[in-house]
C-alpha cells in the first residue's frame, strides 16, 4: 500500500508532456508486442519441429489462446491509452485540484495496468521461446 502511495505522490507532479511521453512509449510497446504474439502464433503453425513430441497440438493450442487473450487485452489497454492521450489537454484547461486528481488517478491506473500487462506478456513469451527452442528441429 505505501508504494502506491509514494507512486501517486511522485506521479501527480507530472507534466502533461511526460504523461503524453510515457502513453506514447506504452502505446508503441503494446503495438510492437502485437506483431511479436502474431509472430510467435505463425511460428506454431511452421512445419519445423521434432517428430512425435508428446501433445505438441494441444500445447500449441494452450499457447495460441493464451496469445489470443493477451492480443484482446493489448487492443483493449491502446483504446484506452488513446483516450487518455487525448484527455490530457483537459487537464490543462481544467483549473480545478479535482480535475488533477481525476486525471492523475486514472493515468496511474492504466499506467499500472499496463506494466503489469507488459510483465505478464513477457513470462508468456518466455515460456513460449524456451518451449520452441526444445522442440524446433536444427539441421
Amino acid at each position: 500500500m505505501e508504494t502506491k502511495d509514494l507512486y501517486k505522490e511522485f506521479y501527480s507532479d507530472k507534466t502533461i508532456d511526460e504523461l503524453r511521453f510515457n502513453l506514447t512509449f506504452y502505446k508503441s510497446q503494446l503495438e510492437s508486442l502485437k506483431e511479436e504474439l502474431e509472430f510467435f502464433k505463425h511460428l506454431m503453425n511452421a512445419h519445423i519441429y521434432k517428430q512425435r513430441v508428446p501433445n505438441l497440438f494441444e500445447i500449441f493450442e494452450l499457447f495460441k489462446k493464451q496469445i489470443d487473450t493477451k492480443i484482446n487485452l493489448q487492443s483493449k489497454l491502446l483504446i484506452e491509452i488513446e483516450r487518455q492521450y487525448n484527455e490530457a489537454q483537459l487537464k490543462l484547461e481544467c483549473n480545478e485540484l479535482s480535475c488533477d486528481d481525476y486525471f492523475d488517478r486514472n493515468h496511474y491506473e492504466l499506467e499500472l495496468e499496463v506494466v503489469n500487462f507488459l510483465i505478464k506478456t513477457a513470462k508468456l513469451k518466455s515460456e513460449i521461446m524456451e518451449f520452441l527452442k526444445s522442440i524446433i528441429v536444427s539441421y
